[in-house]
């Protein structure tokens, strides 16, 4: 069983990740039935997502798409062809390998490889194509190898493991060259995500903060005016929207995705993963204990049908009114458009409800280059091509005739009103910004440790436990990875 639900995790997490990737327009409909398929999703799941994505295809064909290269109204104006004039273009052609499970489906990431072929006419890209729930150990073994990409498009959650390994370029030398890139534009989650032991290793490229949704039809039908914004709140609300005679439900929650929708719960409470140094366990302190217990107990106004499910498959659940509040990334506002365009109207966002401090996940993908690619200066100009302004908030946010649901990573973009012109639900997405934390520890084998405790809040969530002794059965089996 506990084998299962851990294999439940990683394919949930693949899931979500492949979710972002269709929901933003970068893979293809036979891509993504293909990758749905090995993952386990349902016939009716996979057709019911293409269907929705042919829906929104032709309704862009009717407005007219513009060319995905074409320039748009964001960021600074800046010469794409000369952003780092210390660095010089190879004398002689050079072909690197830019490895992603984004860029070979994607319209906009081939439009953007052409312009940047033609300003750049000595420096090929070769798009390297890695399905998403092999690519963190597709790029362990190609290092091993020695045969790594000169670019790549890998996890947040990622960068730390390679870093501590010494498989990453440190990027400071680049970036103090750079016209493109400032370090203090990035937002602060996504910078130390990037960052080891004070020396940056990546680019961050998107993503996505973590809100509430809720349908503003069940809320009003129970004489309930506003989302919940403190967790006294938010368990009275799940509460009074929940009839199990009736199938209704306040909340959904899933035990195969346990952790990553606890730790928002935990940093509001006060409570952290690790100590500084990410040499200790802390998420066993009595603060998160308290939010344990609060987290679990919300399974009882949760539907148990989908305990064991994942975010994706959830959808339906919220799409069809069984439950009324859904916690998920801005990715959720996307497959809502485009799969379920009977419900617009009845569903709003709101920000996470707090208690003693705002909190929120984020979590997003970043631009690496590998320490044993062949060709730095090359690879670096494509990645920080890919990041100037401009660039990034065409691969973040779409056209307004092809809207895309990720966030730019840059203070400067999400602080321009115009960004949300073209799907202004993500303007309270870009808020939480503000509160945003990253679950990337600072520990390389802290991905072991979050296996741990998934499982053990899972256990917790299923009544097979405690939530305080799940915390501390988790903690101890932490600690040995830790230090190990």
């Amino acid at each position: 069983m506990d084998e299962q639900r851990m294999e439940g995790a990683r394919r949930a997490e693949a899931t979500r990740s492949l979710v972002r990737q269709v929901a933003a327009g970068r893979i293809s409909r036979r891509e993504f039935a293909r990758r749905a398929a090995a993952l386990g999703l349902s016939v009716p799941a996979i057709a019911a997502a293409l269907a929705a994505v042919a829906r929104t295809a032709e309704a862009a064909r009717q407005d007219g798409t513009p060319d995905a290269g074409s320039p748009v109204a964001f960021g600074e104006e800046l010469d794409l062809a000369n952003l780092s004039p210390d660095i010089p273009d190879p004398s002689e052609p050079v072909t690197i390998r830019f490895a992603s499970w984004v860029a070979d489906d994607s319209d906009v990431m081939q439009s953007l490889r052409d312009q940047f072929q033609e300003l750049h006419p000595n420096i090929t890209v070769d798009f390297e194509g890695v399905p998403a729930e092999e690519f963190t150990n597709r790029l362990t073994t190609q290092i091993a190898a020695g045969n790594p990409p000169d670019a790549a498009y890998v996890d947040a959650g990622a960068v730390v493991d390679f870093a501590a390994r010494n498989a990453l370029v440190d990027l400071t030398p680049y970036v103090e060259k750079s016209t493109a890139v400032r370090v203090d534009d990035y937002v602060e989650a996504f910078l130390t995500s990037a960052q080891y032991e004070d020396k940056l290793y990546g680019l961050p490229y998107d993503g996505e903060s973590t809100g509430l949704f809720y349908r503003t039809d069940l809320f009003e039908a129970a004489g309930i005016t506003d989302p919940p914004k403190t967790w006294e709140e938010f368990e009275e609300t799940a509460k009074a929207l929940t009839n199990k005679d009736e199938r209704q439900y306040g909340f959904i929650m899933f035990a195969t995705e346990a952790a990553y929708y606890w730790y928002p719960w935990l940093w509001q409470n006060g409570g952290e993963l690790l100590s500084e140094d990410g040499k200790e366990i802390r998420f066993n302190s009595p603060e998160g204990k308290e939010a344990a217990e609060f987290y679990v107990r919300l399974a009882e106004y949760s539907p148990p049908d989908f305990l064991n499910s994942n975010s994706y498959d959830g959808r339906v659940a919220f799409a069809t009114g069984q439950v009324a509040m859904y916690i998920a990334g801005a990715w959720f506002a996307g497959v809502m458009q485009s799969e379920f365009p009977d419900i617009t109207g009845k569903w709003a966002t709101a920000p996470l409800p707090e208690r003693k401090r705002c909190a929120t996940t984020i979590a997003g993908d970043i631009l690496v280059l590998p320490e044993l690619g062949k060709n730095h200066d090359a690879a670096w100009k494509w990645i920080e091509f890919l990041s100037a302004p401009q660039n990034l908030a065409l691969w973040t946010l779409g056209t307004p005739e092809a809207p895309a649901t990720l966030l730019p990573t840059r203070k400067s973009l999400l602080e321009d009103p115009r960004v949300f012109e073209a799907n202004p639900i993500l303007r309270g997405f870009a808020e939480q910004m503000e509160c945003g934390v990253t679950g990337a520890a600072p520990n390389p084998n802290y991905g072991e440790v979050e296996t741990a405790l998934n499982d053990a809040l899972a256990r917790a969530i299923y009544g097979e436990i405690d939530a305080g002794t799940a915390l501390d059965e988790a903690a101890q089996e932490g600690e040995e990875i830790l230090n190990s």
